[in-house]
């Protein structure tokens, strides 16, 4: 089983104190079965830079080279043309194209905001914060 963590979830990792359902849950995975998606790397960079902050930045890019980045490829291009096309002409972008990598790879999407992925059919979702 792998799993695809979302910004939402990746951003609880660079908290002073995350939550210790997330801890726990990711040391139970073996980094090979974690992955982000490029959207995901993508959010987390623009907001370190739109906070201004060196140190901020310097956390993201050390968080995202220790986790898989999972690519924005053809076959998630068909899932998020599919998705766009049938029942999300209105969804948010990112959150269609973290859903196609999701399904197009077989991943299981780690999210906080589950609500946004709620209807994409096949798309398996976990949140380890709130449980």
């Amino acid at each position: 089983m792998t799993y695809l963590i979302d910004a939402s979830t990746l951003v609880e990792v660079l908290r002073a104190s995350p939550a210790k359902t997330l801890v726990r849950q990711l040391s139970q995975i073996p980094p090979q079965q974690r992955y982000t998606s490029v959207i995901g790397v993508s959010q987390l960079l623009l907001a370190a830079r739109k906070e201004k902050n060196p140190k901020l930045m310097q956390q993201v890019i050390r968080l995202v080279s220790a986790i898989r980045v999972a690519p924005y490829d053809l076959n998630a291009a068909q899932s998020f043309a599919k998705f766009r096309a049938t029942i999300a002409p209105e969804a948010d972008v990112d959150d269609v194209m973290i859903a196609a990598i999701a399904v197009s790879s077989g991943h299981i999407l780690v999210t906080r905001r589950k609500q946004s992925f709620n209807g994409f059919p096949d798309l398996r979702i976990e949140d380890w914060i709130e449980g």
